[in-house]
């Protein structure tokens, strides 16, 4: 696991609470295969926004809702420690759990999420505090496609290795970068809680 993130003007001798996490190989890469195979065999639809508003000229993706059952159960347990870990790690946060199913995203040739966060400002969306995203492409398989995050003004991309899984608040601002060349697939999760205070 790498702490990466750091905020400044920390005092001097305090270690400073990361602003984000990364946390390699939390998947192998025969899960992100296995999890790719569901895109590519499953049901998916073009994504809209938090609002589920499609809005072509902020996001060009294709998603596939992984539902809870027997046979994903290992993917929720998976990303269940990811979350307990990161908000040990960082955030302490008060979380209740996840309220949304986990989706798969596939960023074919010019595909892109623009900047934006993901907590939107009524109902569901509005009770996500941690994102968890994990990276399912090998990076030699496509181009562009950058996870970016703008945590203080500064931006900074995300580890791209297989199965590296990137935890991040849900207000923090990010985008994925456009796809040149190739197709890249990611799992994404957010988890509740009550509102910040």
């Amino acid at each position: 696991m790498s702490l990466l993130g750091a905020p400044h003007g920390a005092a001097r001798g305090a270690t400073p609470a990361p602003l984000w996490l990364s946390y390699p190989e939390a998947f192998s890469p025969e899960e992100c295969a296995s999890l790719i195979d569901m895109m590519i065999f499953g049901a998916h639809k073009s994504a809209g926004l938090v609002n589920g508003k499609a809005e072509q000229s902020i996001r060009q993706t294709d998603i596939h809702w992984i539902p809870e059952n027997d046979e994903t159960s290992w993917v929720y347990q998976r990303l269940t420690q990811l979350v307990a870990q990161g908000n040990r790690d960082a955030f302490g946060y008060t979380l209740s759990g996840f309220d949304e199913e986990a989706q798969i995203g596939r960023y074919q040739n010019g595909g892109f999420y623009d900047w934006h966060i993901d907590r939107g400002g009524r109902g569901i969306g509005a009770r996500r505090k941690l994102t968890v995203s994990v990276q399912l492409s090998d990076p030699a398989d496509y181009k562009g496609g950058e996870l970016q995050l703008n945590p203080d003004g500064r931006v900074v991309t995300a580890a791209a290795a297989i199965g590296t899984a990137v935890v991040f608040p849900a207000y923090m601002l990010h985008r994925v970068a456009p796809v040149t060349q190739g197709v890249r697939h990611s799992l994404v999760i957010w988890t509740h809680g009550p509102d910040f205070t």
